[in-house]
């Protein structure tokens, strides 16, 4: 997803995490059974295979030249893994085998590192019939996940927004706080930017002041000041205080001198197609902003356009839509946009 930032995590950044993510609620003994599924690159890795080893419990590693998602599958179900931390995406990939997919001793089932729909988890849970289902969040300049959603089995129940997951309230030590423009904070119901703080926080970027000191910033607290990072993720809080991701600070751009969040136009694909979908915006030889919309198996591009346009204003319907049999991932797991952008 580009060049590397070089995020500094120290001993006592993840020292903080372990603590916090063990404080819960999780009932781990050594007989407990890890699916590991992140490159090592990925401070996601660390939690899969760190926090096992320090409890006595197994990890079970999917190699890094086999197709990850059906791997992890097999290994899931060829030795009854009780714990799975994925990206939505690896059990997108496995929706069309849902109806013969049933993990029972699997116990605890986390989804992070990108949106979480709220259909797909619902239609996954069916596969999990034993599982506490969780969405956590938590870039890696605030140390592998900071807040943490857990799923109502009643898909009535389930926060979201534009089918999107709530990413639910920080645990442990961590804070959060919706800002506006000037990094003031927030009431409920208003979007903003989402910065978190507390033990996890990064001393930022290696060999790079200028980028550390964009995103980084401090505020007083009483006598002392605390540290924050700005994730440029755009939430807002409901009545109960939990957090709901409304997207990107860069998903917003300007189209015929209207601002558009690209998550709405992928929310109403989604729930028309009930499969993966990407908006990106690029400027056209005009210097104007065109959206193109990538769509994983989609056979009828004109039915969509139809529906979108009876969904959405003109301005936000997609001038392309691009079907693709699968989405390109990164080593993360992650829908790979970067590569989806060279194909515009």
């Amino acid at each position: 997803t580009g060049k590397p930032k070089g995020v500094q995590i120290t001993y006592s950044n993840f020292n903080a995490f372990v603590k916090a993510f063990l404080d819960i609620g999780y009932s781990f003994t050594e007989n407990d059974k890890f699916l590991q599924i992140y490159d090592l690159t990925f401070d996601a890795s660390l939690h899969c295979y760190i926090v096992p080893l320090s409890l006595g419990a197994s990890v079970y590693t999917v190699p890094w030249n086999e197709v990850k998602y059906m791997y992890a599958l097999r290994l899931l179900q060829n030795h009854g893994l009780t714990f799975a931390k994925m990206p939505p995406s690896t059990i997108a990939f496995l929706r069309p085998y849902f109806p013969s997919i049933r993990l029972e001793k699997l116990r605890y089932c986390l989804f992070g590192g990108e949106p979480l729909d709220r259909d797909l988890v619902t239609e996954w849970r069916q596969c999990v019939p034993n599982a506490m289902v969780q969405n956590v969040y938590g870039p890696t300049e605030a140390t592998v996940n900071c807040l943490e959603y857990k799923i109502p089995s009643d898909p009535d129940e389930i926060k979201h927004f534009n089918g999107i997951v709530a990413i639910g309230k920080p645990f442990g030590k961590n804070r959060a706080f919706v800002a506006g423009k000037n990094r003031n904070a927030l009431a409920q119901g208003h979007k903003g930017e989402l910065c978190v703080g507390g033990p996890q926080i990064s001393p930022g970027y290696w060999k790079n002041d200028e980028k550390t000191g964009q995103v980084f910033f401090e505020l007083s607290s009483g006598r002392k000041k605390e540290r924050w990072y700005a994730t440029g993720d755009i939430v807002l809080t409901d009545r109960d205080g939990d957090y709901l991701f409304c997207g990107r600070s860069d998903g917003q751009v300007q189209v015929q001198g209207f601002r558009v969040e690209l998550g709405e136009i992928e929310y109403h694909t989604r729930t028309y197609l009930r499969t993966q979908a990407v908006a990106l915006a690029k400027e056209n030889y005009l210097g104007t902003q065109q959206i193109h919309l990538f769509v994983e198996k989609c056979d009828d591009p004109v039915a969509l356009r139809e529906f979108l346009s009876r969904k959405l204003p003109d301005y936000m319907v997609p001038s392309e839509i691009i079907p693709v049999e699968q989405f390109p991932v990164s080593v993360s797991g992650k829908i790979d946009r970067r590569k989806l952008y060279e194909m515009i």
